[in-house]
Protein backbone atom coordinates (compact mmCIF):
# COMPACT_ATOMS: atom_id res chain seq x y z
CA UNK A 1 0.00 0.00 0.00
CA UNK A 2 1.33 3.39 -0.93
CA UNK A 3 1.43 6.31 1.46
CA UNK A 4 -1.05 8.18 -0.68
CA UNK A 5 -3.62 5.31 -0.31
CA UNK A 6 -3.09 5.20 3.46
CA UNK A 7 -3.69 8.96 3.72
CA UNK A 8 -6.97 8.70 1.78
CA UNK A 9 -8.03 5.73 3.94
CA UNK A 10 -7.36 7.68 7.14
CA UNK A 11 -9.16 10.78 5.79
CA UNK A 12 -12.15 8.66 4.77
CA UNK A 13 -12.29 6.99 8.19
CA UNK A 14 -12.14 10.36 9.94
CA UNK A 15 -14.96 11.69 7.76
CA UNK A 16 -17.16 8.69 8.63
CA UNK A 17 -16.47 9.02 12.35
CA UNK A 18 -17.00 12.80 12.33
CA UNK A 19 -20.30 12.35 10.46
CA UNK A 20 -21.52 9.88 13.06
CA UNK A 21 -20.52 12.17 15.93
CA UNK A 22 -22.04 15.28 14.35
CA UNK A 23 -25.24 13.38 13.54
CA UNK A 24 -25.72 12.31 17.14
CA UNK A 25 -25.00 15.82 18.46
CA UNK A 26 -26.68 18.12 15.95
CA UNK A 27 -29.60 16.23 14.40
CA UNK A 28 -32.91 15.98 16.31
CA UNK A 29 -36.00 13.86 15.66
CA UNK A 30 -37.88 14.48 12.43
CA UNK A 31 -41.21 16.34 12.52
CA UNK A 32 -43.97 14.81 10.39
CA UNK A 33 -45.60 18.19 9.74
CA UNK A 34 -44.50 19.55 6.39
CA UNK A 35 -45.86 23.07 6.06
CA UNK A 36 -49.41 23.96 7.06
CA UNK A 37 -51.85 21.97 9.18
CA UNK A 38 -52.46 19.08 6.80
CA UNK A 39 -50.10 16.44 5.55
CA UNK A 40 -51.08 14.00 2.85
CA UNK A 41 -49.66 10.50 3.18
CA UNK A 42 -50.08 7.87 0.51
CA UNK A 43 -50.00 4.71 2.66
CA UNK A 44 -49.73 4.31 6.41
CA UNK A 45 -49.43 0.89 8.01
CA UNK A 46 -50.10 0.51 11.72
CA UNK A 47 -51.91 -1.77 14.14
CA UNK A 48 -53.97 0.90 15.96
CA UNK A 49 -54.76 4.56 15.41
CA UNK A 50 -55.68 6.39 18.62
CA UNK A 51 -57.21 9.86 18.52
CA UNK A 52 -56.73 12.03 21.62
CA UNK A 53 -57.90 15.52 22.48
CA UNK A 54 -55.63 18.29 23.80
CA UNK A 55 -56.00 16.95 27.35
CA UNK A 56 -54.86 13.44 26.44
CA UNK A 57 -58.36 11.89 26.65
CA UNK A 58 -59.13 9.20 24.11
CA UNK A 59 -61.76 10.31 21.62
CA UNK A 60 -61.47 7.51 19.09
CA UNK A 61 -59.74 4.24 18.31
CA UNK A 62 -59.46 2.56 14.96
CA UNK A 63 -57.62 -0.69 15.26
CA UNK A 64 -57.64 -4.43 15.38
CA UNK A 65 -59.98 -6.47 17.54
CA UNK A 66 -59.62 -10.19 18.13
CA UNK A 67 -60.41 -11.23 14.55
CA UNK A 68 -61.31 -8.06 12.67
CA UNK A 69 -60.96 -4.28 12.51
CA UNK A 70 -62.97 -2.08 14.86
CA UNK A 71 -63.87 1.57 15.29
CA UNK A 72 -64.63 2.94 18.75
CA UNK A 73 -65.68 6.50 19.60
CA UNK A 74 -65.52 7.79 23.18
CA UNK A 75 -67.58 10.49 24.92
CA UNK A 76 -66.43 13.77 26.44
CA UNK A 77 -64.80 12.07 29.44
CA UNK A 78 -62.53 9.95 27.24
CA UNK A 79 -63.67 6.69 28.90
CA UNK A 80 -67.34 6.16 28.03
CA UNK A 81 -67.81 4.28 24.76
CA UNK A 82 -70.55 5.99 22.72
CA UNK A 83 -70.17 4.25 19.35
CA UNK A 84 -68.70 0.93 18.28
CA UNK A 85 -68.41 -0.80 14.94
CA UNK A 86 -66.68 -4.13 14.98
CA UNK A 87 -66.77 -7.72 16.07
CA UNK A 88 -69.56 -9.15 18.22
CA UNK A 89 -67.79 -11.37 20.76
CA UNK A 90 -70.87 -13.59 21.21
CA UNK A 91 -70.90 -15.01 17.68
CA UNK A 92 -67.82 -13.69 15.84
CA UNK A 93 -70.01 -11.55 13.55
CA UNK A 94 -70.22 -7.78 13.10
CA UNK A 95 -72.20 -5.26 15.15
CA UNK A 96 -72.85 -1.51 15.30
CA UNK A 97 -73.77 0.17 18.61
CA UNK A 98 -74.69 3.73 19.53
CA UNK A 99 -74.93 4.63 23.23
CA UNK A 100 -75.93 7.74 25.14
CA UNK A 101 -73.09 10.05 26.19
CA UNK A 102 -74.48 10.18 29.73
CA UNK A 103 -73.20 7.64 32.26
CA UNK A 104 -76.60 7.34 33.97
CA UNK A 105 -78.72 7.33 30.80
CA UNK A 106 -78.74 3.80 29.32
CA UNK A 107 -80.27 4.59 25.91
CA UNK A 108 -78.79 2.47 23.16
CA UNK A 109 -79.47 1.41 19.59
CA UNK A 110 -77.64 -1.49 17.99
CA UNK A 111 -77.55 -3.57 14.85
CA UNK A 112 -76.16 -7.09 14.92
CA UNK A 113 -75.65 -10.06 12.69
CA UNK A 114 -76.95 -13.05 14.63
CA UNK A 115 -77.38 -16.74 13.84
CA UNK A 116 -80.50 -16.11 11.70
CA UNK A 117 -79.68 -12.83 9.97
CA UNK A 118 -79.89 -9.14 10.83
CA UNK A 119 -81.18 -7.77 14.12
CA UNK A 120 -81.98 -4.31 15.50
CA UNK A 121 -82.32 -3.57 19.24
CA UNK A 122 -83.22 -0.36 21.04
CA UNK A 123 -83.00 0.20 24.82
CA UNK A 124 -84.77 2.89 26.86
CA UNK A 125 -83.22 5.22 29.46
CA UNK A 126 -83.33 2.43 32.05
CA UNK A 127 -81.37 0.06 29.80
CA UNK A 128 -84.37 -2.19 29.13
CA UNK A 129 -84.73 -3.62 25.63
CA UNK A 130 -88.05 -2.21 24.33
CA UNK A 131 -87.83 -2.74 20.55
CA UNK A 132 -86.37 -5.69 18.71
CA UNK A 133 -86.54 -6.37 14.98
CA UNK A 134 -85.17 -9.81 14.13
CA UNK A 135 -84.99 -12.44 11.45
CA UNK A 136 -86.61 -15.59 12.82
CA UNK A 137 -85.06 -19.05 12.72
CA UNK A 138 -87.43 -19.94 9.85
CA UNK A 139 -86.34 -16.89 7.80
CA UNK A 140 -89.40 -14.78 8.64
CA UNK A 141 -89.29 -11.34 10.27
CA UNK A 142 -90.21 -10.62 13.85
CA UNK A 143 -91.05 -7.48 15.83
CA UNK A 144 -90.99 -7.41 19.62
CA UNK A 145 -92.23 -4.17 21.22
CA UNK A 146 -92.57 -3.59 24.98
CA UNK A 147 -94.00 -0.74 27.02
CA UNK A 148 -92.16 1.04 29.83
CA UNK A 149 -93.19 -1.71 32.31
CA UNK A 150 -91.74 -4.51 30.17
CA UNK A 151 -95.09 -5.82 28.91
CA UNK A 152 -95.36 -6.99 25.29
CA UNK A 153 -97.66 -5.16 22.91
Amino acid sequence: MKIRDAVFLVIGGLLVISGMVLNSVLVTDADAQVGGDNTILKNVFCENLIIQDKNGKWRGLFGLGTNSAMLTIYGDDGNTQVAYLGENAKNNEMMFQLKSKSKTDKRMASMHIDENGGRFDSDNKMGENVIRLVVGDDGSGGLDVRDKFGYKR
